[in-house]
């Protein structure tokens, strides 16, 4: 019988394994290491692997021990809780996100779970250094007395902030977007999720959604009709008793949507459908959230409209341009 303990087993391999280059493991770790206790100033860009991979609590313990600030993809939202000051912000969803996050100021990027084709690609000429998710709680315990400085700025963040939470007064329609992904998060965001289609809702949901766990919030790689509620599907099929919406753009849902609906409602699973209209109805936050509330408890789908402020758009597009996530 072999008792020996998780900790000790991926301490083993860790250092037993051997990598393509012929270097050991452990000689990466030490380079790793080293390059992150020299640098002046470091920075980790976390991308969906991190979920993926289970690995958020060594992105997390990495954060806090060497004191670095994270930046995460799109699909990666939730590493880091919204609130911690080692979150700087979500990056991939606009075109100026990168430029505004001032990546030539850093000595070191830690790039860490960046799958293949995933939104935004790294500019040539930083010194990016990559990371196995796996790594990274060792490299936590390896780094926890740095003493260089600690990279908490978050201009990109700081500078959407501003638009983001000048909308959060006002409860009477035309409602803000970023009012009600707020509202969902307090509503679902401690123990529920939240899926969305590619479109507006979904760019509202990445980009203002405040994430506190990953997997809270799941948006598509690309485009894919019917993706939302197929996700809510996938996820009430797993847990029965989740909190959970899907958002679409329209008046109503599309073909797909309805179609994912349909078939999981033949597998005794409900899925709640919230369409995000400009031209929808007039409705304030509070009949809003009751609305949604009553759909997320229902044992029947229920399809909810509301229309929103389209307003809001060119007001974070004056901060960090055109949407460019899909």
């Amino acid at each position: 019988m072999n008792d020996e303990s998780p900790w000790k087993a991926r301490m083993r391999s860790w250092f037993a394994h051997d990598d393509q280059d012929g270097a050991t493991r452990a000689e990466t770790l030490d380079n790793l290491a080293e390059a992150l206790l020299a640098a002046r100033r470091p920075l980790v860009v976390a991308g969906s692997g991190v979920v993926e991979h289970d690995a958020v609590p060594g992105l997390r313990a990495l954060a806090a021990e060497a004191r670095i600030g994270v930046y995460n993809t799109w699909r990666a939202k939730g590493v880091l809780p919204w609130d911690s000051d080692y979150h700087l912000g979500t990056i991939g969803l606009q075109e100026h996100d990168l430029a505004l996050c001032g990546l030539e100021a850093y000595d070191l990027i830690l790039a860490t779970g960046l799958v293949d084709g995933e939104p935004p690609a790294l500019p040539d000429g930083l010194p990016v250094v990559p990371c196995a998710v796996g790594d990274l709680e060792i490299l936590a315990v390896r780094c926890a007395h740095r003493s260089g400085e600690e990279t908490v700025e978050a201009p990109l963040r700081e500078r959407l902030a501003a638009v983001v939470q000048k909308a959060w007064g006002g409860a009477t329609p035309p409602l803000a977007p970023t009012l009600i992904t707020r509202q969902y998060a307090l509503l679902l965001g401690e123990r529920g999720m939240v899926a969305a289609d590619a479109g507006t809702a979904g760019f509202y949901l990445g980009r203002t959604f405040p994430t506190l766990r990953p997997r809270t919030v799941e948006l598509p790689a690309v485009p894919t009709p019917g993706f939302a509620a197929a996700a809510v599907a996938a996820r009430r099929t797993a847990e029965p008793d989740l909190p959970a919406l899907a958002l679409v753009d329209g008046e109503r849902p599309d073909a797909a949507t309805e179609q994912a609906v349909a078939e999981a409602a033949a597998r005794g699973i409900v899925v709640p459908v919230v369409c995000w209209a400009p031209d929808g109805p007039p409705v304030g936050i509070e009949e809003h959230l009751h609305d949604v509330r009553r759909a997320v408890a229902a044992d029947e789908p229920i399809v909810v409209v509301v229309g929103y402020d389209p307003d809001q758009l060119a007001d974070l597009e004056h901060v960090a341009g055109h949407i460019t996530a899909w």
